[in-house]
This record gives C-alpha cells, structure tokens and sequence, in this order.
C-alpha cells in the first residue's frame, strides 16, 4: 500500500510541474525583459524619455548691421514677435487652426496651407514658426488664450530694416527664404530653412558674413507643450557688420534726380574703385519683402518697368558715342591715324560697293575734323573712316583690356555685355562679319552692348594713367579693410591717353562740345556724350514718326569725371528714351560731381 501510495504522490506531483510548467517560463522571460528593460536598455529609454520633455531649439542671431562709408546706418535689425508651434503638443490639429484662425483674424485655409506644408519638413517635436510679426492686437489674443493652445509659443526674432528703402534697394537688395537648391549649393543655409537669408543685393552677397551661426536652447517642457525650465544655451554668434563705400545721402539725392525715369548711374572713384552711389531707376523697397508685405511684392512683380532688375550692373546698353574715345585711342596705338590729321565729314560715309549712306547725326557734317574736334563734337563720319581701317580684328581685342565684355565680379547676377568680333556673330547669329558691322561698331552701335559699370570702368581706366581697376561696394567687414586690385593696360605711347582726355575736356568747354550746356568755371568737369539708337532707322524721314513710341526713343548717355586736372570721381548716367545725353543726360552727372565734391 505504501508503494502505491508513492506513485500515486508521484503523478500529483507530475502533473502539478506540467501545469505550472508554462507558467513558470512566462515567469523567467518576464524577469528576463524587466531585467533588460531595467539594466541593459535603461539608458536608451531614459533618452527617449527626455525627448518628449527635453527640446533642442534653435536661437537664431541678430544679422550684421550694414553702414554706408560715413557711417550711418544703411540698415539695421529691429525684434518682431512670431508665433510659433510644436506639432506633437497639439492632439486636433483643425481644432488647433480654427481657434486661432479667429483670435488672429487669417483665414483657416492659408493658415493650413503653411501649417501642413511645414508639417511635412520636419522631424518628430521640432518647431516651426508659423505666423510672423503679429501686431499688438494679435499678440494680446493669442497670450489671453495660450492655455487652449496647446503647443504654442510666442518668440521674439530679428526683422530687418533698410533706412533709405526705395533709393538704395538696387545695392541692399532683400530677405527670402532659402530654396532648396540655394541649399545645396550651400550647406550652411539648412540651419537657417526657417529665417530669412540675403536674396540679392549686398544682403546675399556677403549673405555668409551677415548671416552669423545658429545656436540653440534645451528646454524642459510639460505635456502641453509649455516650457517648465530653460536647462541650457548654446548661444548664436551675431552676424558680421559690414561698411559699405556707399555714401548714402549722395545715393538718395541722385536718386530722386531720375524722378521716376527708368535708368541707372553709377560714380566710383578712379584710383581707388570705390562705388560712391549706385543707382538703378524705378528701383523698391525691400523692406516689403523683409517684411513680408505680401500684396505689394506682387505689385513689384507685375511692375513691366522692372524695379527689380538691377540696371547698373545688368542693364545692357549700346555705348553710342561714349566708346569713341576708345576708337580714337586704338587708332592713334595702331597708327591708324594721327592726333592731328583731319578727316572731312560731309555728313555722310560710303563703303566701295555699297550705295547706302552711313549718315552722321549732324546734317551736312562737321567739315574738316581732327580727333580733338571729333570727339568733341562727336563725329560719326570721323570714326566712321577710323573703324573701316582699323577692323574689328583690331578693336575687339583692344576693348577687352578695357573691361568690355567681361564681368567684374561685383555682383553674382552682373552681366558681361557683348563684344562682337566674327567669331561671336557667327556662333550667334550664324553671319559672317560684314564691314558695315565695324563701321556701327566705330560708333557704338550694331552689336556691342556695356553695362553702366563696365562704361565707368573703362574711363576710369583713361584717366588714371591706364590701370584697370577693379569696383568695390565694401569698404570694410567688421573693421577688416577690403583689398584694392588692379590691372596694368599695356599702352604704347602714354601721351596718346593725354590726347584723348584733352578731347573729353574739349566735351565740355568747346564753343562747339556737345556738353557745352554745363561747363561750370567752379568745377571744371570732362567727360563724353552719346545718344543710343533703340531701333535702327534707315530712313531719316522716320524719325518722327519712331518718335511717337516713348519706348523707341533713343538712350540718353553722358560719362562725366572732375575735376579736372585732379579728378577724383568718374560718373555715368543712363536715362532709358531720354534722348539727348547733353540735355537729360549731362546735368545729372553734372550734379553729382558736384555733391560728391562738397
């Protein structure tokens, strides 16, 4: 009996340990995963613990103001409040929107249109601003209702504004946000997807010193998404400041002298290629877009006059009259012709084989003209005959030591203009060069196309004895001076540079100068006129009747420097249709010598 009693105890004993058996291995595994939870994976869940408590921010720094070279504030940084969210705090997203739809007077859908489309750009609890600049009214609503808007922060952040607006827009140029592609050629603009960054101008240009480092600021936050403690700052380092050679009242008062006419102007200082005002008409303000003023950025981009189009550094011109002085110099270097020589001009030059007249501007001519009384009263039939014998083969190469045709690097958007020789007419309008092609381009017309700038680089270059110089728009960056360059122009007889500047002065102070209206015995000035055809007319009788068409009437130009004998400035002024480069032209370059000269 006892040994079935022991069996029987056997089996009990069995079937209890098959029972429990499962039991016990669910035991063992959740030990095993608390044991893992607790000691082995304790510091990966902490982590992500503090992720949903602790935020990483970024603190953006105030950009470097910008000073004209007297040193007044050109532009500066003004703090506007932003309202901005934290997506993971708030549990209804069109609840979210409506609410504050109504406390901020938006309509819901452009709020959801920037809501959902910065949604998908970031990762898990990263914030994003959402509204920027609220006024007073905003503001005071929105903080009375923070506690139903889960998530939400007010901050405080940079705005920029440009002092003199509209009359320095062409050189500050404004604010945007980074594209993509602005990103991927530049790296360093993803730390700043949410703020603005230079777009044009001097803003984007030295974009990288303006724009200063990101730092940023971990803050503890509750459920809600309010900030329980500031745990730590990584401060931003502030933008760099930067002096301009600009001189910004003088650049306010020429630009008014435009009154509205579309043009540009440019003074830069031949020995040192400083630009002292830089004028491009109808201009903007760009504290529109710094500013996000939405309805009259669309204005600007409508404008069919252009504003936004800097017209001193990309405006393309036939140089008309004002390359004259450059034919006449490599004439006299290639022995073409002599100082002296004289050249009839009946008003009127024939090429063998080809009725058709190249008609000069004066009816019947300026009779017997040497290169003095050419340029001074501006001949075409004197350079005319020049041109034919020097060929393009010859002019080309010579106006490219010059600065013609080639970009001085100023500015990114700046343009080369054009300088034909045959190979570029062949490439481009699959011609062979033609004679009459030298003849027009003798006088600045046919093909060849200049940039206000590259027109002031090249007379600077006459009158500082053959350097050309590089242009400078910064003067200094946070105290570091910018650094002079200049090119050496090989000249074969330095006297044959006086003879040509004698012939600007005679511009001017002839009986018979085409600038004769504004010689001024207290400030003795030189410089060259020229009248742009922007449609060619074959038939004078025509003229009138172009006339009509404000938009076809001919560019006024005059390139002026003074004083004379010790010439410190060099001024071009290009008045789009203003027709006469003596009368529209001359009296605002005539100005701002003098205010320059104060």
């Amino acid at each position: 009996m006892k040994g079935k009693q022991f069996l029987t105890d056997q089996s009990i004993l069995r079937r209890i340990f098959l029972f429990l058996f499962p039991f016990l291995i669910l035991l063992i595994f959740a030990f095993l995963q608390i044991l893992n939870l607790m000691i082995f994976q304790a510091e990966k869940f902490k982590t992500q613990a503090d992720s949903n408590r602790i935020l990483k921010e970024k603190v953006f720094p105030p950009r470097g103001l910008i000073f004209d070279t007297n040193d007044e504030i050109i532009v500066d940084n003004f703090i506007r409040q932003d309202l901005v969210v934290t997506p993971n705090f708030i549990e209804d997203y069109s609840l979210y929107l409506s609410l504050l739809s109504e406390l901020v007077e938006i309509e819901k859908n452009t709020l959801e249109q920037v809501f959902y489309k910065k949604l998908s750009e970031i990762k898990p609890f990263q914030s994003f601003t959402l509204l920027r600049d609220l006024n007073d009214r905003q503001l005071a609503k929105v903080k009375l209702n923070f506690k139903d808007l889960p998530g939400t922060e007010i901050n405080s952040s940079f705005s920029r504004n440009v002092v003199y607006g509209e009359s320095s827009g062409a050189v500050i140029g404004y604010l945007g946000f980074a594209s993509k592609q602005d990103i991927l050629i530049n790296p360093n603009l993803k730390n700043f997807n949410d703020q603005q960054v230079g777009l044009l101008g001097i803003e984007k240009e030295f974009d990288d010193e303006l724009r200063g480092t990101v730092g940023y600021r971990y803050s503890e936050k509750d459920a809600r998404g309010g900030v329980l403690d500031v745990l730590s700052v990584e401060p931003s380092t502030k933008g760099k400041n930067i002096k301009l050679s600009i001189d910004v009242e003088l650049q306010d008062k020429l630009y008014k002298e435009f009154r509205g006419r579309k043009g540009a102007l440019i003074a830069i200082e031949p020995d040192t290629g400083f630009i002292r005002a830089m004028i491009s008409s109808p201009s903007y303000n760009p504290n529109f877009f710094n500013n996000f003023k939405t309805e009259e950025i669309k204005l600007l981009f409508q404008n069919k006059n252009s504003p936004l189009f800097n017209r001193a550094i990309s405006g393309q011109y036939p140089p008309a009259s004002t390359l004259k002085p450059f034919i006449g110099l490599v004439a006299l270097e290639e022995d073409v012709i002599t100082w002296q020589e004289k050249i009839l001009d009946e008003g009127e030059f024939f090429v063998e084989g080809d009725k058709r007249p190249y008609t000069g501007w004066k009816e019947g001519g300026h009779g017997e003209v040497n290169m003095e009384k050419a340029i001074a009263e501006s001949s075409d039939v004197y350079f005319y005959n020049i041109a034919y014998d020097l060929t393009v083969n010859s002019i080309a190469p010579f106006l490219k030591k010059f600065g013609f045709g080639k970009s001085s690097d100023l500015f990114i958007n700046e343009s080369q203009g054009i300088l034909p020789d045959k190979k570029w007419k062949l490439g481009q309008k699959g011609e062979f060069w033609f004679k009459g092609d030298t003849i027009n381009m003798g006088i600045g017309q046919g093909y060849i196309l200049a940039t206000p700038l590259q027109i002031a680089l090249a007379y600077s270059a006459l009158i500082n004895g053959g350097k050309l110089i590089s242009p400078r728009i910064v003067q200094s960056i946070e105290g570091e001076e910018t650094k002079f360059v200049s090119e050496k122009i090989e000249i074969k007889d330095i006297q044959n540079l006086e003879y040509i500047k004698e012939s600007l002065i005679s511009v001017v102070e002839s009986n018979t100068g085409t600038a004769k209206n504004i010689f001024d015995p207290k400030l003795r000035i030189a410089g060259k006129t020229g009248t742009a055809q922007v449609k060619s007319i074959l038939d004078d009788n025509k003229y009138q009747e172009i006339r009509e068409n404000v938009l076809l009437r001919d560019h006024a130009l005059f390139v002026g420097y003074g004083p004379v004998g010790d010439p410190s400035i060099v001024v071009v002024a290009i008045v789009e249709n203003g027709e006469s480069g003596s009368l529209v032209a001359a009296p605002i370059v005539q100005k701002a010598i003098n205010l320059y000269e104060q």
